[in-house]
């Protein structure tokens, strides 16, 4: 059945001489046939087109162009795209809610870039046009080797004109990519991917600058190992001096958007940036949505009301230390939430490490029971060895690799680094294994128990063991 906006512009088209009221009777009764039929929702405009009672010009034009028409100029065409002279454009690679990307060379400096071309239809839209060409702007001033480094930007042609901007061309899959193709990532991939996007927030962070989209589409993995983000075709500055005032309209995109978000708070900040990427986190190790919805007004209201789904983090299919990390970044509170892109990083490493030297070796300790059996029961040995390699969670990076790992697991080593422990990149962090069987009834940082041995600043430090009754008392 037609919704307002097709009657609108249907009745627009009739006003204008363009269709007859038979013809729009006719696209009404094959547009209810086909959802009863085959439960196919065509929109009444594109019926109309396809019947031929209605060209594309005059579709578009209907309302003086300021009505969004669904399939109407939200394409470029290769051939198109080769208008701005100063490409060689090879084939499309993408495209978005806002644009189509090419793969094409610049002829002056023969570099082979994405070439990214705003949709004709937003072309007569001031705040679209906008909006490019100060991602253009931020991508070309940009010096992040987490993010996509721009290159040219600009206008080609008067009439029908086209808005450009090239950037660089990043060899590898997005995260969105990955998780249609492989369902969720084991915990040590995703953490690599969370902690070198943080690096990225925090570099936009420490210039002022919200992104207002991190998502899985708008991740991208390269092959040398970079994680980077990309498409900041919604970033703004940073506005305090906005608090208590709202926006005409919600960016973002509603399955990862912030509660302030979608409010349509206007004093956003790298906080709605970090909520967006524990969203991220939580789609990559569960493998769904942390919301979901029939529409998305439901969707966004979930965002602002609803928690996360507690029998979903607690239910074993994530560690202890993930289940902390999500439930941080995704606090409907902002204030409660990490408060840096860098406080992202920090505590994230600060966690992992920690667990790290928490681990107990039964093979290292001379006095562990299992050493009497470890000879002869092989069932003994293999319930050493399995700890916290059967989960797919934190394992740990050899002391060969440079801390950057490539979309398929593997290591990257980076020119002239040293092949020794301890001569780690800044980009690395440690990735060690957690104890199988973990407890997720909590979200608190994990605690040592008795006898545990804790790393405190500059020693190391073994905690009693618990005195029993009738146990001897030594002074």
């Amino acid at each position: 059945m037609a919704n307002k906006q097709e009657m609108l512009l249907m009745a627009l088209a009739v006003k204008q001489g363009l269709i007859q009221k038979e013809q729009v009777q006719e696209c009404m009764d094959l547009q209810a046939a086909l959802q009863e039929q085959k439960g196919m929702t065509l929109p009444l405009l594109q019926i109309a087109l396809k019947k031929k009672y209605l060209t594309e010009e005059q579709a578009s034009n209907l309302g003086g162009g300021a009505v969004d028409v669904p399939g109407i100029g939200d394409h470029v065409s290769v051939q198109d795209a080769n208008r701005i002279s100063i490409f060689d454009v090879h084939k499309e690679i993408g495209q978005g809610g806002m644009a189509t990307v090419f793969l094409a060379t610049h002829k002056a400096s023969h570099r082979k870039c994405a070439l990214k071309i705003l949709f004709p239809k937003h072309t007569k839209n001031a705040k679209f046009v906008e909006r490019f060409i100060r991602e253009g702007k931020l991508l070309k001033e940009f010096e992040c080797e987490s993010i996509a480094k721009g290159y040219e930007y600009g206008k080609a042609g008067k009439e029908n004109p086209l808005y450009f901007m090239s950037m660089e061309y990043i060899d590898g899959p997005s995260i969105q990519d990955l998780l249609d193709r492989d369902g969720p990532f084991d915990e040590q991939k995703a953490i690599y991917v969370i902690t070198e996007a943080a690096r990225a927030l925090a570099y936009m962070q420490e210039r002022g600058v919200v992104h207002r989209d991190v998502k899985p589409d708008n991740i991208m993995w390269a092959s040398d190992g970079r994680v980077m983000l990309v498409d900041l075709g919604f970033a703004t500055m940073i506005r305090k001096d906005l608090a208590g005032q709202y926006e005409d309209e919600t960016c973002g995109t509603v399955q990862y958007i912030s509660p302030e978000q979608a409010k349509g708070m206007a004093d956003l900040d790298i906080r709605a940036d970090i909520y967006s990427l524990g969203a991220t986190l939580y789609h990559m190790v569960v493998g769904e949505l942390p919301f979901s919805g029939k529409d998305s007004m439901e969707v966004m209201a979930k965002q602002v009301m609803e928690g996360l789904n507690q029998h979903t983090l607690k239910g074993g299919k994530i560690s202890v230390h993930m289940h902390y990390f999500i439930e941080k970044m995704m606090s409907k509170e902002r204030d409660f939430r990490y408060q840096t892109a860098r406080e992202v990083v920090d505590d994230i490493t600060e966690v992992l490490e920690g667990a790290a030297d928490l681990q107990y070796n039964p093979a290292a300790d001379a006095n562990s029971p299992f050493q009497f059996n470890l000879g002869g029961d092989p069932h003994a040995s293999q319930r050493i060895t399995k700890v916290g390699h059967s989960t797919g969670k934190f394992q740990p990076i050899s002391g060969q690799s440079s801390g950057r790992m490539k979309p398929d697991g593997s290591s990257v080593r980076l020119p002239g680094q040293s092949t020794r422990s301890g001569g780690s990149n800044s980009t690395s962090i440690r990735k060690p294994v957690t104890a199988g069987g973990s407890n997720t009834s909590g979200v608190r940082k994990p605690l040592s128990k008795p006898g545990t041995s804790v790393r405190l600043p500059g020693k190391s430090k073994k905690l009693p063991p618990i005195k029993k009754p009738g146990d001897s008392q030594r002074g």
